[in-house]
C-alpha cells in the first residue's frame, strides 16, 4: 500500500491519518487489504521509578494491525458471555444453574446465566426481556408484583451478562431475582509513608474558553508556590498526577468549535499544554490517557497521544503516557505491595446517563458515583456495545478483569468522589469553563477542582483552585 492510498484508508475509517499510523500500513502490509489498526494487550510490564517513587504499568494497549472480521465480533460477544459466567458461577447463589436449552425439559425453580438482548416495558409496568446463552434464546418476565425485584429493573442494560433465578412455564422464564457479576469487597492498606496523588483532566488547552489563570494556581501548588503552609505540605508529597484524557479542545470536535479555539491546529496546543507540564517538578509522575477531544481515534481502547503531534509531552522526564483504559500500581514497596489505579476517560458515561433510568434518577452527571457502581457491578467500562465506540479485542480491553484500589474518570467536567465495596471512585474537574456546546445541551461544569487522594490514611479531599 501506497502513502496515498494509507491516508485514504485511514479517512475512511474515521482514523487521523498521522504520520506514525502511514508509515505502519505502508511498511509490511504493502500486499495486504486495508485493515483496521487494532490493539493488544502490552505483554511486558513497564516500572519506572523515581526519587522515592515507583509507577507500574499493569496493563496498556499498543497499536497492532488486524482485519476485524464478523466472526471477531461473534467470538468477541461469546468470550465476553464466557468470562462473566464464570465470575457468576463462582457465587453460591447461582449453584445448579443451567442452560436455556434445558429450560423445555424442566419443572420448578432454576438459575440461568444469560445476556440481555432486548428490554421492553409493558403497559403494565411489566418488563419483558430477550435472553440468550450459547445454547439458546428464551423470554423472561419481570413482574412489578415483586417489590424487591422491581427496584433492579430501572438498572437493567442491554448486553449485560446476568444471573437470572425463577422458574419455567409455557415457554416463558419468570424471573424471582436477578444477580449481577459485581466485584468483591476490596481490601486496601495503607502506605506506610505520607504519599498523594491528585487527579486531573480536560484541560482543552487551545480553548477560548480554557482557564489559564486557574491552571496557573495549579501549577505553581504543585511546584510548592501557591496556598498555605498545609497546602504546600500535601504539594510536597504529591508524587502521582494522574491526567484523565481531554488533555487539548482538538479540532473539529462538535459544531462550530473553531469559533471557540483560540490554537487551531492539534499539535499548537499539545505544545502550549507541554510548557505548563514542564514546570512541575520532575519528582511526581504525571500519567496520562487520551479522551475524545485529543488527537486520535475515538474506538476504546484508545492508543497513546500521538508522538508526532505531542512530541514536547514526551520529551518531558516524568511523563507517562499510557492507553485509555489502563492499569497501574502506584508505590510499591517491601513493606507495601502498591496501590492499583483503573485510568478511564468515561466516554462511555453519556450513554449511560443517557438510557439507565435510575441513573438518571439518582442524578445522572451530578452522581459520577453511581455510574461507577453500575459499571463496576457489571465488571465492565461499556456493558451495553454501543455505548462507547469499541472493537471487537480479544481479551476484551474494557472488562474490568483486576478489581483496582481505585477508579478514576474525567469527561464529564464534574469532581467527586465515591466508595462502592471499598473502591473509591475519582471524578475530575476540568479547566475550561461553560461552552456554548455544553449551555446547548444543559451541561454545567465544576472547573479548577483538583481530587487529592492520600494513599498513607486513605482519605480524600478537594483543593480549588478558582
Amino acid at each position: 500500500m501506497d502513502q496515498a492510498a494509507a491516508i485514504k484508508a485511514l479517512i475512511q475509517l474515521g482514523q487521523l491519518p498521522t504520520a506514525d499510523k502511514v508509515r505502519e500500513l505502508t511498511s509490511g502490509l504493502q500486499h495486504e487489504e486495508p485493515e483496521l489498526l487494532g490493539l493488544k494487550t502490552s505483554e511486558s510490564r513497564i516500572k519506572i521509578e523515581n526519587k522515592n517513587s515507583s509507577v507500574e504499568v499493569l496493563q496498556h494497549f499498543e497499536w497492532k494491525p488486524k482485519k476485524v472480521t464478523i466472526q471477531d465480533f461473534t467470538s468477541y460477544f461469546r468470550k465476553r458471555y464466557e468470562y462473566m459466567k464464570n465470575l457468576l458461577m463462582s457465587r453460591a447463589e447461582t449453584e445448579n444453574a443451567t442452560s436455556i436449552s434445558k429450560l423445555s425439559s424442566m419443572v420448578g425453580k432454576t438459575t440461568i446465566v444469560a445476556m440481555i438482548s432486548d428490554i421492553r416495558k409493558l403497559p403494565t409496568g411489566t418488563v419483558k426481556l430477550a435472553l440468550e446463552d450459547l445454547s439458546g434464546t428464551t423470554n423472561a418476565i419481570i413482574s412489578v408484583k415483586n417489590p424487591e425485584l422491581a427496584k433492579k429493573i430501572p438498572f437493567l442494560a442491554p448486553d449485560e451478562v446476568l444471573a437470572f433465578k425463577g422458574s419455567i412455564g409455557k415457554g416463558i422464564f419468570f424471573v424471582d431475582d436477578i444477580i449481577w457479576p459485581d466485584i468483591p469487597i476490596k481490601q486496601r492498606q495503607n502506605c506506610p509513608e505520607e504519599v498523594y496523588a491528585a487527579f486531573t483532566g480536560d484541560i482543552h488547552s487551545g480553548s477560548n474558553m480554557f482557564l489559564p489563570k486557574e491552571f496557573e494556581k495549579f501549577i505553581q501548588w504543585l511546584k510548592g508556590d501557591y496556598g498555605d503552609e498545609k497546602m504546600k505540605n500535601i504539594a510536597k508529597k504529591t508524587k502521582y498526577i494522574f491526567v484523565l484524557g481531554d488533555l487539548i479542545d482538538g479540532v473539529g470536535i462538535y459544531p462550530e468549535q473553531e469559533k471557540e479555539l483560540h490554537i487551531k491546529d492539534a499539535a499548537g496546543q499539545y505544545d502550549l499544554l507541554a510548557k505548563y507540564f514542564s514546570e512541575i517538578p520532575d519528582d511526581k509522575h504525571i500519567i496520562i490517557i487520551p479522551g475524545n477531544h485529543d488527537a486520535l481515534r475515538l474506538c476504546e481502547p484508545q492508543p497513546t497521544i500521538p508522538k508526532d503531534l505531542a512530541a514536547p509531552l514526551y520529551k518531558l522526564p516524568n511523563v507517562i503516557n499510557v492507553s485509555n483504559p489502563a492499569m497501574l500500581k502506584l508505590h510499591k514497596q517491601d513493606d507495601y505491595p502498591g496501590f492499583d489505579v483503573l485510568m478511564y476517560h468515561g466516554y462511555s458515561f453519556d450513554h449511560f446517563v443517557d438510557t439507565v433510568e435510575a441513573l438518571r434518577l439518582a442524578g445522572g452527571y451530578d452522581a459520577p458515583d453511581k455510574i461507577w457502581e453500575f459499571l463496576l457491578k457489571r465488571r465492565h467500562l461499556a456493558p451495553t456495545y454501543g455505548a462507547t465506540l469499541a472493537l471487537p479485542m480479544d481479551p476484551d480491553p474494557l472488562t474490568i478483569r483486576q478489581v483496582p484500589d481505585l477508579v478514576a474518570s474525567g469527561h464529564i467536567h464534574k469532581a467527586g468522589f465515591g466508595n462502592y465495596k471499598n473502591v473509591l471512585s475519582v471524578s475530575c474537574s476540568c479547566w475550561q469553563s461553560r461552552t456554548n456546546f455544553q449551555v446547548r445541551v444543559g451541561h454545567k461544569p465544576e472547573p479548577a477542582i483538583i481530587p487529592i487522594y492520600g494513599l498513607h490514611d486513605g482519605k480524600a479531599m478537594m483543593m480549588e483552585f478558582m
